[in-house]
């Protein structure tokens, strides 16, 4: 009979400890909910709207960021570009490629020290110039088959309904990105920052 009470205690301690780690991890993806959002609607430049304010705004053309999936917010600076609609449209199965800078968010603009990986050469220039080793990053093109490539969920999301040629920023929380992991110095339950250009699409 004790054997059995210790079981019962020691199953619910082990489903309270699961409980409240998820409802931390929780708890770290709404803090970095509202940081993204917050500084999307204030210091960013332009300072953007939520899509769904663009059909109240005083403005023509309004800068705006689009909610995805997963905690995933999305800027595309070349929305209003002349021409960007008979550009080829990101779809589930296209192979895309890639100029990209990704960055840790921590609340601000993005910085280089924030840099954990970039395929942009200006940006591997700068950043042997500020002293560190480049060797291993490549500098090719980053290709990315939407549904098949394996990388953190944001990405293929925000990518979706872009258009070839598209200058993007993604800005995505722990649960879109890479939860507790640590890559570089984008450490454990770190929020994410991608900027891409869209270079090529190709169908299948």
């Amino acid at each position: 009979m004790w054997k059995r009470v210790v079981s019962l205690v020691l199953a619910t301690l082990c489903l309270a400890f699961v409980a409240g780690c998820n409802d931390e991890e929780v708890d770290v993806a709404e803090s970095q909910r509202s940081a993204i959002v917050n500084y999307l609607t204030s210091s960013h430049s332009p300072r953007l709207i939520d899509i769904r304010d663009v059909p109240n705004s005083m403005e023509a053309k309004p800068a705006f960021y689009e909610r995805l999936e997963y905690n995933t917010y999305r800027y595309i600076a070349s929305y209003y570009d002349q021409g960007r609609e008979a550009k080829r449209m990101v779809r589930a199965g296209d192979e895309v490629s890639l100029t990209y800078i990704a960055f840790r968010f921590t609340g601000g603009q993005p910085s280089l020290a924030n840099v954990y990986a970039t395929n942009d050469a200006s940006t591997l220039a700068e950043l042997r110039k500020a002293g560190l080793n480049t060797e291993f990053w490549p500098a090719e093109p980053l290709k990315v088959k939407i549904g098949q490539t394996k990388i953190i969920k944001g990405v293929p999301l925000s990518l979706v309904g872009c258009r070839e040629g598209d200058v993007v920023e993604a800005y995505m929380t722990l649960d879109a990105a890479y939860g507790n992991d640590v890559i570089g110095v984008a450490g454990d339950e770190s929020a994410i920052a991608w900027f891409y250009s869209i270079d090529s699409v190709v169908g299948e």
